[in-house]
């Protein structure tokens, strides 16, 4: 008989180098250390962990939860999961797209070469030899990203949104990684992708950042007095849909406007093991139970399925660690988390195997700027982004961010 290692798949843990160097379209012998959301991670820079599981069900099984070291999955393709990158819509556009592909391609090159020559002359010269080429390096590679900004920029066909002459000024929080705070790399991997989107579209375009870490106050009292041009990341409700909102979400659809998807997290539910909640299949299940979610989170999706009050009890801390503490006392029943949040604190607060993630009531949640309606510029602002965050797609820029910060919160929790 076939011994069969078993290994928890949604368990946030560093990633081996043989699943950072697959790729979509292609097969993965699972190894020692891996884990469904790290494989994710690594091949479609999300962690929905469901992709893979969705399309290796029948090598899997029902309960993502464990993976089998030896078995054979399956990676689709990111045209058959909606993921393709970003087309161009024209000739010169495809043509631009190409050029910066091998500007930038050539410029690493040429860094990686510099760098290894200078790490082969740390034994007579100093380290001080390596830090240097690798600045260099970066200069290089970030040269070629502008010039192939510019490039694709200045294929497209569309207008400049005009934005009024003078500094414009975004407002985010901190403690939420791996996306806003400044102790992070690049005060975080959101925040690296609003100003690299801002300096790909308007490079011209002066603007700041200022963290606030009391989120509430920026849609409450900052936001509205229109001294801060934009916000951000916030999940967008189905404004489409405003008399199934909550007041406060049907409020964010009716006083902001957002930009396109930046990023996509799981929005998901943990529950104590054995509780029955952790693993039931239909939301109808959660009917008189006590659910807690952060004050100031959405709650779109909730209010879709109908787990709503007096449907369910809402519990309202201020953190993530509160809803959590209230699963092990018996406060709470469930908590609806964000799942790469929920995995890092579980951790750390020692409820590993005693709080778990249920994975069949998952749901995916964009990640937006927002403007203020009545801010004159707000249009054009999100607009910009728009298109920068385009360019970034284009380029295959935004891929390597997302990996970049994804790999550092494995490594360092």
């Amino acid at each position: 008989m076939k011994l069969h290692l078993i290994i928890s798949s949604l368990a946030l843990a560093a990633a081996t180098g043989a699943a950072s160097a697959q790729e979509a379209c292609s097969t993965y012998e699972i190894q020692r250390g891996d884990s469904l959301r790290e494989l994710t991670i690594a091949v479609y820079s999300t962690e929905d962990f469901r992709i893979i599981f969705e399309a290796n069900r029948d090598v899997i099984g029902n309960n993502p939860n464990v993976i089998r070291v030896g078995d054979v999955l399956t990676l689709p393709c990111l045209e058959d999961i909606g993921r393709a990158a970003t087309v161009p819509q024209t000739e010169a556009e495809a043509m631009a797209a190409e050029m910066a592909a091998e500007l930038v391609k050539a410029a690493e090159d040429r860094a990686a070469k510099a760098i290894a020559e200078a790490e082969s002359r740390v034994a007579e010269a100093k380290a001080e030899a390596v830090i240097a080429a690798k600045a260099a390096a970066k200069d290089e590679i970030e040269a070629a990203r502008a010039e192939g900004a510019a490039l694709i920029r200045n294929a497209g066909t569309g207008e400049r949104p005009e934005i009024r002459d003078r500094q414009l000024i975004l407002i985010t929080g901190g403690n939420y990684s791996p996306f806003t705070d400044e102790a992070l790399p690049h005060r975080g991997l959101y925040t690296n992708l609003v100003e690299t989107a801002m300096l790909r579209a308007a490079p011209e375009q002066s603007y700041k950042i200022q963290f606030v870490n009391d989120w509430s106050s920026h849609l409450d009292l900052l936001m509205p007095t229109l001294a801060f041009d934009a916000t951000f990341p916030w999940s967008r409700p189905d404004c489409d849909d405003a008399d199934a909102l909550s007041e406060n979400d049907r409020s964010r659809c009716e006083t902001y406007n957002f930009s396109n998807p930046f990023y996509e997290v799981v929005d998901t539910f943990f529950a104590r093991e054995g509780s029955g909640y952790e693993e039931t299949l239909t939301y109808a299940d959660f009917a008189g139970a006590t659910i807690c979610r952060p004050e100031g989170w959405s709650l779109s999706h909730m209010d879709a399925v109908g787990l709503y009050e007096p449907a369910i009890t809402m519990l309202r801390p201020v953190s993530p660690d509160e809803c959590f503490h209230a699963l092990m006392d018996g406060t709470a029943d469930i908590a609806a988390i964000e799942a790469h949040l929920a995995v890092e604190a579980i951790g750390r607060l020692g409820y590993e195997h005693r709080i778990v993630e249920n994975p069949n009531l998952a749901a995916i949640k964009s990640l937006n700027i927002m403007t203020h309606k009545d801010n004159p510029d707000g249009e054009a602002i999100l607009e910009t982004l728009n298109q920068g965050l385009a360019i970034m797609q284009q380029s295959g820029e935004w891929r390597d961010i997302v990996s970049t910060a994804l790999r550092y919160q494995m490594e360092n929790g």
